[in-house]
């Protein structure tokens, strides 16, 4: 039997993927998932961004790759700590994959809790 459960390849994390994280994580609850994975979109776009601005100001290459590679080292970083958020939380299954399902389920427990209100106990 398969799982009908939306998930997410670990080595697939593109802007999409991380969209449906930051819905997934997008409750009034503790939102560091969604948070990392906006941040990480930001920073993507911002490296395409200056490497685009090389084509366009081609006297300020220099500058603009440093800044390229400065946002790939830091997109690094974010990709790391995302990974490592999502495996402290158990958020990622055997096969690689980030249980969308699990994440929506662990924030809407959070946001109850928070507003004191059992899981149990909803409307």
């Amino acid at each position: 039997m398969t799982s009908q459960e939306p998930v997410i390849k670990l080595s697939d994390l593109s802007d999409e993927s991380l969209l449906e994280i930051c819905k997934a994580a997008d409750v009034i609850a503790c939102e560091c998932p969604g948070y990392l994975a906006r941040i990480l979109r930001q920073v993507r776009t911002f490296r395409q961004y200056t490497l685009g601005c090389i084509d366009q100001f081609p006297q300020d290459r220099e500058t603009h790759l440093w800044l390229a590679q400065r946002a790939e080292q830091l997109e690094k970083i974010l990709w790391d700590t995302t990974v490592e958020l999502m495996y402290k939380e158990e958020l990622i299954d055997d096969s690689q994959q980030i249980l969308l399902n699990k994440l929506s389920a662990r924030a809407r427990e959070t946001a109850l809790k928070q507003i004191g209100q059992s899981p149990d106990n909803r409307r």
